[in-house]
């Protein structure tokens, strides 16, 4: 390891016990999840959590691991009554048995109305959002030209203007607190990009954007924003549910459509390697536990990003890069007060 590389990894040390400076810097989801194992439960400050996609994977665990850390959590999904009841029952199911904090709420991303309901619903429930953490997503690998607009939009809804909608509908109430904790699912290929995916990475690369620009936004505000970069975790966002929205594509394409893929030759079936990615992969745990340890850290000692195994390498020096780059542009016109987050101390 260089001088370089110890210098910058001690100027990004915090409240995680990583090595974390406020708002900046990149932390290993890893190395994250071990600080929080290490901690042990319960959090010492009770907080009011509102998650997205919890119906399976990082929502669903991350709903269980910050009850159990003795937070109140709102686990919501979209369909709690038909496709989605039996996540619903199982996430009740261990919330009775282990005496949690936890409730299931309906509500679908894509759409305001619902959106607005649940966040009004939560309000009503608790009188205040602490975190919100903004899961739910979608995935289907394609060649970009064999898309339609409207296929394109339906990608977006769920993976950037979802997002959006949550955090336009919950910011009023953390800024009337002067305090808040957004954490964004985004992905490395934020960063990025590989053929095959073009919908996807095209919401996260502008989810990305919009999220440090209301970093900025909201620092004086007392809200932090906290991106999460995860690599092949074991879920069923490839296997089932990316295979099911593959195949969906595959029989909804148009003569036309159909046409272009057959021009790709094999490259159109490359696409399909992006569904294998996941299946022998790391444990999903570990992302639970790493966004508990940011909700657990104290304000202004989170991470801007928690990094996921094996994408380290290729992010730091971009990451160190950009986040440079930013903070010279923002003390360059005057912004510097936006840097660091006002936490009423």
């Amino acid at each position: 390891m260089s001088a370089h590389d110890v210098t910058r990894r001690s100027v990004l040390g915090g409240a995680l016990g990583l090595g974390v400076a406020a708002g900046l810097g990149a932390v290993p989801i890893t190395q994250a999840a071990a600080s929080e194992r290490a901690a042990g439960r319960p959090h010492p400050d009770r907080k009011v959590v509102l998650i997205t996609g919890s119906s399976s994977g990082f929502g669903y665990l991350t709903a269980l691991t910050l009850a159990r850390a003795g937070h109140w959590v709102f686990a919501s999904m979209r369909n709690t009554r038909t496709s989605n009841a039996a996540a619903r029952r199982e996430l009740l199911t261990v919330a009775g048995k282990e005496d949690l904090d936890l409730e299931v709420i309906d509500l679908d991303v894509r759409r305001e109305q619902s959106v607005n309901q649940a966040v009004s619903r939560v309000l009503r429930r608790a009188r205040r959002i602490d975190v919100l953490y903004n899961n739910a997503g979608t995935f289907s690998p394609a060649v970009l030209e064999t898309l339609t607009i409207d296929d394109i939009k339906e990608s977006f809804e769920t993976n950037l203007f979802g997002h959006l909608r949550l955090n336009r509908a919950v910011l009023p109430a953390m800024r009337e607190q002067r305090e808040g904790l957004v954490v964004q699912m985004t992905t490395a290929l934020g960063r990025f990009v590989l053929p095959f995916m073009g919908p996807y990475v095209g919401a996260k690369w502008a989810l990305e954007a919009m999220t440090e620009s209301s970093r900025y936004e909201l620092s004086r505000f007392g809200v932090e924003f906290v991106i999460v970069e995860p690599g092949a975790y074991r879920t069923n966002f490839l296997e089932p549910n990316g295979q099911r929205y593959y195949d969906e594509y595959l029989r909804s394409l148009s003569r036309d459509n159909a046409r272009r893929r057959s021009e790709y030759g094999e490259l159109a079936e490359r696409a399909e390697a992006h569904l294998a990615l996941g299946r022998d992969s790391l444990d999903s745990h570990e992302i639970a536990d790493a966004i508990a340890s940011v909700v657990r850290a104290p304000r202004g000692e989170r991470p801007l990003r928690l990094v996921g195994p094996g994408m380290e390498p290729f992010l730091d020096e971009l990451n160190e890069l950009t986040e440079g780059v930013a903070r010279g542009a923002m003390t360059g016109r005057g912004w510097d007060d936006l840097l660091e987050l006002d936490t009423g101390s």
